[in-house]
């Protein structure tokens, strides 16, 4: 027969408009195959950079894809328009997009809608 579950606990209440103006965006790029390894600094560097200097940067999440490594994603969200408009002047997102610009082949950003977005890494 099947087995017996606890009722689990209701779930609190999410308070949506507190991230109502959040930026929720994936960027996919692709890395020529030369310069993989150059570019994996800059981009550990602007999100480390991004996430310790920018408090309106709520997340900037960069990996590389196991089976093709000039494959990068990068989830970013912002706490606002006006916060990433900020990130994009800093120095550190100038010095990865000058420094990246002949590494990347192709760049595709894509706006996305918050499925939970009360999961931040940094809220």
């Amino acid at each position: 027969m099947g087995e017996a579950y606890a009722a689990e606990p209701a779930a609190e209440a999410v308070d949506f408009a507190k991230y109502a103006e959040n930026i929720v965006r994936v960027s996919r790029i692709t890395v020529d195959p030369a310069r993989v390894e150059e570019y994996k600094v800059f981009a550990a560097e602007v999100g480390r950079e991004s996430m310790k200097k920018e408090p309106g940067v709520r997340v900037l999440y960069s990996v590389q894809e196991k089976k093709d490594p000039t494959q990068f994603t990068i989830l970013e969200i912002y706490a606002s328009d006006a916060a990433y408009k900020h990130h994009i002047q800093t120095p550190h997102f100038k010095k990865y997009k000058t420094g990246t610009l002949e590494m990347v082949k192709k760049l595709e950003l894509i706006d996305c809608n918050p499925l939970v977005p009360e999961a931040l890494i940094k809220p």
